[in-house]
């Protein structure tokens, strides 16, 4: 019998005890004796039910008591499920361990193999796109496909080492991430098609790369690194809301120049990001991709997410464009989301390729109308609301159907919230 990883037994108060702190997935017991709390101290070990009901004896706790206290854990969703069977040596990854907390079963390992088993493309292996890929190696994406062969730059020395400089991005990117993770694929069957592809520029959105991805339906994320910033997305999921092309349409509407303006962009030096707004941008672009891949809710969607100077992000909403065309393009496709070929759709990422970035601030001539104004920082709302796409779907969040009384309000311990939710045990 276990608890889910990372959590622990807290003794609060005389006849009170709490399994984890963060709201989401702890809970308070209240109404126990001294030998109840003890029983539950105990879980901290590991013990199986044998194990609790010999405490429970010597605590003074019968074993009916002791099984009673086992089933309201278990229906307040802070006992791991029985354990899945697992390679020799292998241990819980961070990963797991996290999505156990959050999951309704508190399956992460279901989770985890779901990942294993998708496949992600990056196109463009700068120092951010090589960022991206190792964010995704180790949050145990199994088969990563990547597209590059201009050379390793000194610029890009950080996830690639100095003796890379001079090789062809593709290769050293290959060998990099093989050497961290032995079980990464970075081949795939021929024919074989990602689940996400993720295209890495600079300056501005290369349509050639990008517009044949809506006709064969595959789900994109642009990265664009701009002058001042790394804009993110939006997520382009064909036929569900705005592309690339949408963006540029927007822009132009603000400024007729845009389109001269996008096309000298696309022979110019590339910019080069600054250490934060790589490892800013990556993270949170892979964290995008993760959620495509688990099924769960984008918190950000329909929206380009910018990482400039300041920590918290600004979100810019976009919409579908009227002349696009492209919700009636996907429409028309046949439904094989996913199924594009990387080779025809990406082609090599150079130096001197496009990316986005206009400018976001005053100036009226780049991105779209931004009523409502853009807000800063990702939503907060306190529960994600969905786990991956396998059958069962998996929710966020301790499961709390059948638990006797659950009380709400936040308690304030030494001027902490806990907010857990709190069951009154029965007598």
């Amino acid at each position: 019998m276990r608890l889910r990883p990372g959590l622990t037994v807290l003794w609060r108060r005389k006849g009170e005890s709490q399994v984890g702190v963060d709201p989401r997935c702890a809970v308070v017991l209240e109404d126990l004796t001294a030998g109840e709390q003890h029983v539950l101290d105990h879980l901290r070990h590991e013990p199986t039910e044998a194990d609790l009901i010999r405490v429970g004896r010597t605590s003074g706790v019968a074993p009916e008591r002791v099984r009673e206290l086992v089933a309201l854990l278990h229906r307040s969703g802070v006992l791991a499920p029985d354990p899945r069977p697992r390679p020799p040596g292998s241990a819980v990854t961070p990963d797991e361990a996290y999505w156990s907390r959050l999951l309704a079963d508190g399956d992460g390992a279901r989770l985890m193999a779901h990942r294993s088993a998708a496949a992600v493309a990056v196109a463009g292996l700068d120092q951010v796109g090589m960022r991206i890929a190792v964010h995704l190696a180790e949050a145990g994406v199994g088969t990563l496909l990547l597209k590059d062969e201009s050379p390793v730059l000194p610029s890009d020395v950080g996830p690639y080492h100095p003796r890379d400089v001079g090789g062809v991005r593709r290769e050293r990117a290959e060998a990099v991430l093989r050497s961290s993770f032995p079980q990464l694929r970075t081949t795939a069957r021929t024919g074989a098609r990602p689940d996400v592809l993720v295209a890495v520029s600079t300056g501005v959105a290369d349509p050639v790369q990008l517009l044949p991805l809506v006709r064969e339906d595959v789900v994109h994320l642009p990265v664009v690194v701009g002058e001042v910033d790394v804009a993110i997305g939006p997520l382009v999921v064909p036929g569900q809301g705005p592309c690339t092309r949408c963006l540029d349409l927007h822009r132009t509407d603000a400024d007729p120049a845009w389109p001269a303006l996008a096309t000298q962009l696309r022979a110019s030096p590339p910019p080069l990001a600054a250490t934060h707004l790589g490892q800013l941008g990556s993270a949170v672009a892979a964290n995008q991709v993760l959620a495509v891949i688990d099924g769960r809710e984008l918190v950000v969607d329909r929206a380009s997410i910018e990482i400039g100077v300041s920590p918290l992000p600004v979100i810019r909403p976009w919409s579908v464009h009227p002349v696009c065309g492209c919700c009636e393009v996907a429409a028309d496709m046949p439904d094989q989301r996913g199924t594009a070929a990387f080779s025809s759709a990406v082609g090599p990422t150079t130096e001197g390729a496009p990316t986005v970035g206009p400018s976001i601030d005053p100036a009226p001539t780049a991105g779209p109308s931004t009523d409502p104004a853009p807000t800063a920082g990702p939503s907060t709302d306190p529960a994600p609301t969905a786990g991956p796409s396998t059958d069962p779907a998996p929710t966020f969040g301790p499961n709390t159907s059948g638990e006797p009384t659950v009380g709400a309000g936040a308690d304030r311990d030494a001027g902490q919230r806990t907010a857990a939710r709190r069951v009154r045990t029965p007598a």
